[in-house]
């Protein structure tokens, strides 16, 4: 119910707002033909973890498409049409060979391209393997998921690197968390830099460290060719530190953040990634975050992280994943119940965005441009065009910067201190790797002896 200007609301609306608005099919919707499921085929995508893949198929549901993944055991990787092309039976029931899954009905054998090898029961001079294919998808294993192509077999992208991730001793660990509701208000929630001050850490015990405790002081960047946001969210963790924390949104659908346990206590420049998330469709009410949990020294020097916590449906920081039971849903909730309470595919018509949503609504935003083809750069190039690795902003950084002698005006210093070291960071674009680093920590040392004096 809209109020008019000037007018008092009033109480009791529940009989004028009982109406509930059609979701955005246009962000929402990702089967096979509808705007937004087509421009995330363009781009590999993950489809299961590594570990899924035994001596048995595994069946996977990916943007409404049924779907089997498997490991031969010469050790290549196949992505098939789940329903055999004989006669229709399951291939989650087939048999994994040595080159290729052999249906269990009547033996036809399916290499990982949808090449028919072999169809026992046939007469010894027929021509049938032959004359047709078996739908499948490219597929590749990279830090422990197992990767598609879904799209246009002649607009095939080669797989994507992404800077920085290489700099250190960095290993690379997948888990998946499956949600029950639809892939964009998962994807929204690596734009929301609030929610972490309420959810995680004054209202529902403290999720991750007290440094999150504090109300940060957020701005947004449009960053890429326009269709990539980052934040940087500024907060001050003591009288002498400043914490600026980056998440990074890169288009269509992965999320990059930083650690979860910095404490924001001592100086630390241009702290890179700490998990790579893909929110992919399951269907148009099932989603599945797979990510990559980023292992080395630098970034968790003093933490001896449990790996065994770090797989299917688990990871090792609090709040991500449902609660055993819902009166601890209900007592405790974390990411996992705000996404999920939503609404199985959340109506954006329902909502009053306020300040702090401004990334959410830039990141929608630059999806409806990016599939209305009014951004260039938003789909990869084709096999052999590509311009380098994806540059990755995300970041946590720590300076010693002195508080300001009022709030008003140390929240302005904050402000001004999200805005400079952004501004620097984007100056690192001219490098690539170890320079990069490099140059960005240097500026940062300067942007700190800067405010501190």
């Amino acid at each position: 119910m809209t109020v008019q200007e000037g007018a008092k609301p009033q109480g009791y609306a529940g009989y004028c707002l009982r109406d509930i608005p059609e979701e955005d099919p246009e962000l929402t919707h990702t089967g096979p033909g509808t705007p937004m499921g087509e421009h995330l085929r363009h781009f590999w995508q993950p489809v299961c973890l590594s570990e899924n893949l035994t001596d048995l198929p595994h069946a996977i549901r990916i943007m409404g498409e049924d779907l089997v993944a498997y490991r031969d055991k010469s050790g290549q990787v196949g992505v098939l049409h789940r329903h055999c092309s004989h006669r229709g039976t399951s291939l989650e029931y087939g048999i994994v060979s040595e080159r290729g899954i052999r249906c269990c009905y009547h033996g036809w054998l399916f290499d990982a391209d949808g090449t028919i090898l072999v169809t026992p029961g046939e007469p010894p001079n027929s021509k049938l393997k032959d004359s047709f294919l078996h739908g499948a998808y490219p597929a590749l294993e990279k830090g422990g998921l197992v990767f598609a192509y879904m799209g246009p077999a002649e607009l095939q992208p080669d797989f994507p690197e992404f800077d920085g991730y290489d700099l250190w001793d960095n290993r690379l660990k997948g888990f998946s968390i499956r949600f029950p509701c639809n892939w964009l208000q998962v994807t929204d929630n690596y734009m929301d830099p609030i929610h972490g001050v309420f959810l995680h850490s004054r209202y529902n015990g403290i999720h991750l460290t007290p440094a999150w405790d504090e109300i940060p002081v957020p701005q947004y960047f449009e960053v890429g060719d326009g269709e990539d946001v980052i934040y940087a969210s500024v907060r001050r963790t003591s009288p002498e530190m400043v914490w600026l924390r980056c998440n990074h949104a890169i288009g269509p659908n992965i999320g990059e953040a930083g650690t979860v346990w910095e404490q924001g206590k001592s100086e630390s420049y241009f702290l890179r990634v700490g998990n790579t998330r893909w929110m992919m469709p399951i269907d148009d009410e099932n989603s599945v975050m797979f990510g990559w949990a980023h292992l080395n020294e630098r970034l968790d020097p003093d933490r001896n992280r449990d790996e065994s916590m770090i797989g299917h449906n688990r990871i090792d920081f609090d709040a991500q994943v449902a609660r055993d039971t819902y009166e601890e849903q209900q007592r405790n909730p974390g990411d996992w119940e705000a996404i999920v309470g939503q609404r199985r595919i959340a109506r954006h018509g329902l909502e009053h965005p306020g300040a702090t949503d401004e990334g959410v609504q830039m990141r929608r935003r630059q999806m409806r441009q990016a599939i209305r083809g009014e951004i260039p750069g938003a789909l990869p190039k084709p096999a052999g065009q590509n311009d380098g690795p994806i540059l990755t902003y995300t970041h946590d950084t720590v300076l010693r910067i002195p508080e300001r002698s009022s709030e008003p005006e140390d929240r302005k210093l904050l402000f001004d201190v999200g805005t400079r070291l952004t501004e620097v960071m984007l100056e690192g674009d001219a490098y690539r790797g170890i320079e990069r680093q490099e140059f960005v920590e240097g500026r940062f040392k300067d942007v700190e002896a800067e405010f501190a004096g």
